[in-house]
């Protein structure tokens, strides 16, 4: 019961022993084992979702101007050099003085983005350690930062995969942001343009991006948080924040080229350029930009996922030990 409290199955040798010498114990005790094993999938699902979505509505004035700023190439003929001149920094603040912070940063592509960052974290982080915990007894691995960067792999891969419509339309609303559309709309005009199967339109992208992203954040956090911990530093708010702004780095580096050519593929249309493929994007990138153009964006989107794995890491860890579950491990 201890074991099913905590999300972890009773070992198999001891399970087995159980139920031979005990066998109407053994029942009751699998059947409540089936029904904390629920309240402890429902408890991670709830933490998880909680501390997406407050950390997308937190961060999407970062997300947008980061979008903004990786597609202002293909919409102006200077390409980003003459459209944001001064760098980053003064492009955002041009569009804060002739936008406005709210309907020029905040408001597009907000629900968007909370809907696909919540979903894809609540799903990611709310099945991450039954995945983790599978591949370890699996392959027989013993938990390190390896084992957090496959599972994050899988898990972050086939939850960005299935938002994909989510990120797509918050992609298009955010590089066209006098476009009002809110999301639902927006997903309609997709399917109203390229067919239903129109929502998943870059999806191995989206789902290579969201594995090494989440591989990279999770590797990260893991080895940072054990390093400081085997320190002498106690675990809590400290080292969450601590380990996140390392995640933020790693994760970072290992999607950068994903991300770029992703951004680029599904703002297109809505900018008069089609691709053929996501391989043609990246072709152009080289043809065009040079292989440095894949990582461009690099400094924002550390600024984009600092403050994002800052509200949403430490977060989900205070809301798991709030509801029982304690420390992620």
């Amino acid at each position: 019961l201890v074991s099913a409290s905590q999300g972890q199955p009773l070992p198999t040798h001891l399970h087995d022993s159980f139920c031979k010498l005990f066998p109407d114990l053994a029942a009751c005790a699998m059947a409540a084992e089936e029904r904390a094993s629920s309240v402890v999938v429902a408890k991670r699902m709830g933490c998880s979702m909680t501390a997406g979505l407050i950390a997308g509505l937190a961060t999407n004035p970062l997300e947008s101007v980061r979008v903004r700023w990786q597609v202002l190439a293909l919409s102006t003929p200077c390409g980003a050099a003459g459209g944001a001149e001064g760098g980053l920094l003064q492009f955002g603040a041009r569009i804060v003085r002739t936008e406005g912070l709210i309907r020029g940063l905040w408001r597009p592509g907000l629900t968007g983005w909370m809907a696909s960052f919540g979903g894809a974290f609540g799903v990611r982080m709310g099945v991450y350690e039954y995945v983790r915990y599978a591949l370890e007894q699996g392959t027989g691995m013993q938990r390190s930062a390896k084992t957090a960067f496959a599972a994050g792999l899988l898990t972050g891969g086939l939850s960005n995969g299935t938002c994909c419509p989510f990120f797509q339309a918050k992609n298009r609303l955010q590089a066209e942001a006098s476009n009002q559309r809110g999301l639902f709309r927006e997903l309609t005009t997709i399917v109203q343009e390229t067919g239903f199967m129109g929502l998943y339109r870059g999806v191995p992208a989206l789902f290579m991006r969201g594995g090494l992203i989440s591989g990279g954040q999770l590797s990260g956090y893991d080895y940072s948080k054990r390093f400081l911990v085997a320190q002498g530093v106690s675990e809590g708010p400290i080292v969450h924040v601590c380990s996140s702004s390392v995640s933020a780095v790693t994760a970072v580096v290992a999607s950068a080229p994903a991300d770029v050519v992703l951004n680029r593929y599904h703002a297109a249309p809505r900018l008069g350029k089609e691709y053929s493929s996501l391989w043609a994007v990246a072709a152009e990138l080289v043809r065009e930009e040079g292989p440095l153009a894949f990582y461009k964006g690099v400094m924002p989107n550390i600024a984009k996922f600092l403050p994002l794995f800052l509200f949403s890491m430490p977060l989900f860890e205070q809301l798991r030990s709030l509801v029982g579950l304690g420390y992620l491990k």
